[in-house]
């Protein structure tokens, strides 16, 4: 089943089911800080502001309360996420 997922500035959209939560930013030009994308370094972390994940691979980096390692997990349910980052995507009108 797939999942909202919601960028907090506003942007939103529905990821691949196949896809990490870094995947399907990234598949939407969102860039995000990352180095290992296996849950190792613990550079990606984002803000989970509402909703749930799941991780695809138990992470060995510390992840501050609140925060996720998108590298390593999918949404469970429709999320909002923060992302620290200087510009989100131009809308297109259509959806991805």
């Amino acid at each position: 089943m797939t999942h909202i997922v919601k960028v907090a500035e506003g942007y939103s959209f529905i990821p691949r089911e196949e896809q990490t939560l870094l995947e399907a930013l990234e598949a939407q030009d969102i860039e995000v800080e990352y180095q290992c994308r296996q849950g190792f370094c613990g550079s990606c972390q984002v803000k989970l502001i509402d909703g749930k994940i799941e991780y695809t691979e138990a992470p060995v980096a510390f992840v501050s309360e609140g925060r996720i390692l998108p590298c390593c997990c999918r949404a469970s349910s429709d999320i909002i996420i923060e992302v620290p980052m200087t510009e989100i995507p131009p809308a297109t009108g259509t959806d991805n």
